[in-house]
């Protein structure tokens, strides 16, 4: 292109990773871009240099992109430079609309890096650079992608975020990366599965816990747990076999975007799940939470989904817990000619238009709820019985104090180590090694660790259970204390009650239920009698 000296010119630049961000790459093409516009004799004014720090070049709604094509459209300049065209998009046909639009308004367009044509064959030529830099930019992907699976089939870990109770420790010289157990993580991991598992309170309750004790998640904007954190923490099975995956998912456009915004950085921001064969496992320390915490946390988390209240119309107290002498499971179910609620082969009523295989009838809900209530009533109220559970109660509850006290040891010591580690940062800047800027902010934060540790030091102190001997004195006083609460408890109470003692409720034809529970001796058969109501229905019959 001839140079014309005076015209007022346009700069658009981009980047689109945080390393290019950090590297200030964007201000390396600014200044080379600048420094050719200078050279050209053209006019560059402030309000014309339009730029996209971090964001890719696969889509075309960028606010830097749209506040250039925007001033082509209402003539702000006259000359639009770019370091090269991939800085407009990374798609040939992105390109193409871009200088469409600038050749309808008569601006000229230059490249630092790239044939700027000025003839029909230089724009064919020009043309195919971009086919080219495209396809080359998708070879150095592939390259890429290709070299990282076959580092990873050969054993290196190349996964630079560990799971929350692991830090990933870089290449270093002849060490090869790898990951190790962060202790002060994995006591907070310990903790939650105890929390769920041992002591079954809610994620609400969890999350309130975390917050209370100022124990903050590892990356977030905010100092508190939420619930999709917590779930993927419980359901890592990393903890206790010892394997973490690479390529266990891919980047995909999100169908159903959480945030509907006009403008993302990144096209691709949801991902989706891999086949199994694909992934690629690393073994890593293992055993930071024991197997059979783990099954029971999952079977808590099964349970949460099973039994949560979802607006329901009418709240069956034995959801989730009844099955049918087929071996499928009940559900509840309304009758529309009575109003009445029924607990019926969830095949009767999934098979429909179809004939269904199951001729088993209906279960009244009402009937089948109060029956098993007064029978479980019954049984926790027999003083024998619940003596035996009682002790086995406090007997754990002795043997977790063990545990408990092991942990405040644990607790004690890592405090000593904060305030060992205190003093080298103060000998640090004593000596000169440390700006007291520095010094003030390593400081603050051996605190904000030390404080969180003295208020878990505290909880445990205020769960400490004497170690007494189980008494009969004891033991009585808890049934008594039970047999209350049975007499005043309300119906979620209920719920929660029936679902943390049974397993399985089996419902026969011809009234025989089968109980089946979490305490051994409650497995019994109990008789149940169909009511017929006096409605023109049992009248036929």
């Amino acid at each position: 292109m001839d140079k014309q000296s005076g015209m007022i010119a346009g700069l658009y630049a981009r980047v689109s990773t945080g390393n290019q961000e950090v590297q200030e790459t964007i201000g390396s093409q600014l200044d080379e871009v600048k420094g050719r516009i200078e050279t050209d004799g053209n006019i560059l004014p402030q309000d014309n240099i339009f730029s996209d720090d971090g964001w890719t070049g696969e889509m075309l709604q960028r606010p830097g992109l749209d506040a250039m094509r925007d001033a082509v459209h209402s003539g702000r300049f006259e000359v639009l430079y770019v370091y090269d065209r991939g800085r407009l998009s990374r798609m040939f046909f992105h390109q193409e609309i871009i200088l469409e639009e600038l050749e309808d308004r008569g601006i000229k367009f230059v490249s630092l890096h790239d044939i700027n044509a000025l003839t029909p064959e230089e724009h064919v030529l020009q043309s195919m650079q971009g086919v080219f830099a495209q396809y080359e930019r998708i070879k150095i992907a592939e390259r890429f992608r290709r070299g990282k699976l076959y580092k990873a089939r050969m054993g290196t870990i190349i996964n630079g975020q560990a799971p929350y109770g692991y830090t990933y420790i870089p290449k270093n010289g002849d060490q090869s990366a790898r990951i190790i157990i962060n202790e002060e993580e994995a006591r907070v991991v310990r903790m939650i599965f105890n929390w769920v598992g041992v002591e079954c309170v809610s994620l609400r309750e969890v999350i309130r816990r975390l917050k209370h004790l100022g124990i903050p998640p590892r990356k977030g904007k905010r100092d508190v747990w939420t619930k999709g954190p917590l779930v993927r923490l419980l359901e890592r099975r990393t903890y206790f076999d010892g394997l973490v995956y690479y390529n266990k998912t891919e980047a995909i456009v999100a169908r159903k975007p959480t945030k509907n915004t006009k403008y993302k950085k990144i096209k691709r921001t949801s991902r989706k799940a891999r086949p199994v064969g694909d992934w690629i496992s690393f073994n890593v320390p293992k055993l930071i939470v024991e197997e059979w915490l783990f099954e029971k946390v999952q079977k808590a988390l099964a349970n949460n989904k099973l039994y949560a209240s979802k607006n329901k119309k009418y709240d069956y107290l034995l959801t989730g817990l009844v099955y049918c002498e087929c071996g499928r499971r009940r559900t509840g179910d309304t009758s529309n000619q009575s109003g009445h609620h029924y607990y019926r082969c969830t095949d009767r009523i999934l098979s429909f238009p179809e004939i269904a295989e199951c001729k088993a009838s209906g279960v009244n809900a009402a009937v089948l709820d109060g029956l098993f209530w007064l029978k479980l009533r019954e049984f926790l109220g027999d003083p024998v019985e619940l003596r035996k559970r009682a002790e086995e109660w406090l007997g754990d509850k002795v043997s977790l104090d063990t545990s408990s006290q092991s942990e405040k040891q644990m607790l004690i010591r890592e405090s000593e180590g904060l305030k060992e580690e205190g003093l080298r940062y103060a000998k640090a800047y004593g000596a000169g090694a440390l700006a007291f800027e520095q010094f003030r902010e390593l400081s603050e934060e051996i605190k904000k660790k030390d404080r969180s540790i003295q208020t878990q030091i505290k909880e445990l102190d205020k769960k400490r259970v004497p170690a007494v001997a189980i008494d009969e004195a004891t033991t009585d006083k808890l049934c008594s204390s039970a047999q209350f609460v049975l007499g005043a408890v309300g119906w979620e109470d209920k719920k929660k009650l029936v679902h943390d003692i049974i397993s399985h409720v089996n419902v026969f034809d011809g009234g025989e239920v089968e109980v089946k529970g979490h305490l051994p001796l409650f497995d019994q058969k109990v008789g149940y009698e169909p009511i017929y109501r006096n409605c023109g229905i049992t009248q036929c019959r």
